[in-house]
């Protein structure tokens, strides 16, 4: 599995990895709401396509590539990935609830419910949809109900945290933290990566700027979320116990979302 993570705010979009804190119990949210969520999606998009899951607390979880529903009236795409990401629904509504337990609030979570053939929603419209009316639909209520999500979130906390889940196929059963840094860039030494400038292109620069922890510390050491994972019994790269991918080993380093 791979994650992608943006924080947003009020003012512009920053891109952030602040979903270890969250799951480590150390985000300090203020109580939006006591009500009761349900146990359904809050809303669906037309016929199915697109669900929507209400919460209250500021972090949106979004599932892309997990759907399955084959619709004869959306042509299948001719052009671009077509993989389903397995299992990525699921762990979205299981993180759901893992959440909730631990923190007593629901994520926000929007799932497209459409297999990949279909419509890839973390592209851009023409590649995603491929000029399909129902699948462009489906696309715009996606990315609705994510917009809608985060307006929800700015008014009741100001920022929050959106997190963007994918699967992958590579042989090494791993975590693959992407940070907008390629493999070549994360062979570089923990120096090289704190006196170079890839800390403005990568989506953790908003966290290096507020804490006294180095770039590379924040990526691969004691307290990184690679770190966290693999002390957990998940491997995950970057991490303490692998802090790059690996020469060669294929590697996902964070894309349109």
């Amino acid at each position: 599995m791979s994650i992608a993570t943006r924080w947003f705010s009020t003012m512009r979009h920053l891109k952030a990895c602040f979903f270890f804190v969250l799951l480590m119990g150390n985000l300090i949210m203020q109580d939006a709401s006591a009500r009761q969520l349900e146990s359904v999606p809050t809303a669906l998009g037309r016929n199915g396509y697109v669900e929507y899951w209400e919460g209250n607390m500021p972090l949106v979880i979004s599932a892309p590539h997990g759907g399955h529903l084959i619709p004869a009236e959306i042509d299948d795409r001719t052009s671009g990935t077509t993989v389903t990401d397995s299992n990525t629904k699921e762990t979205a509504l299981a993180f759901r609830e893992a959440i909730f337990k631990r923190t007593g609030h629901h994520p926000y979570v929007v799932i497209s419910n459409l297999k990949r053939t279909k419509l890839d929603p973390n592209r851009e419209i023409i590649e995603a949809a491929e000029s399909n009316i129902w699948a462009e639909q489906a696309w715009t209520e996606y990315h609705g109900f994510i917009e809608s999500a985060k307006s929800e979130i700015t008014l009741s906390f100001g920022s929050g945290l959106y997190v963007d889940l994918h699967g992958h196929g590579h042989s090494i059963q791993r975590l693959e933290l992407g940070y907008l840094l390629s493999s070549n860039e994360l062979v570089l030494s923990d120096d090289q990566l704190n006196s170079g400038n890839l800390v403005e292109s990568s989506s953790i620069r908003t966290l290096v700027s507020s804490t006294s922890f180095s770039f590379s510390e924040l990526l691969r050491g004691q307290n990184s979320l690679g770190t966290l994972f693999s002390s957990s019994g998940i491997p995950a790269t970057p991490s303490v116990s692998q802090p790059n991918p690996g020469q060669g080993n294929p590697f996902f380093s964070g894309g349109y979302s």
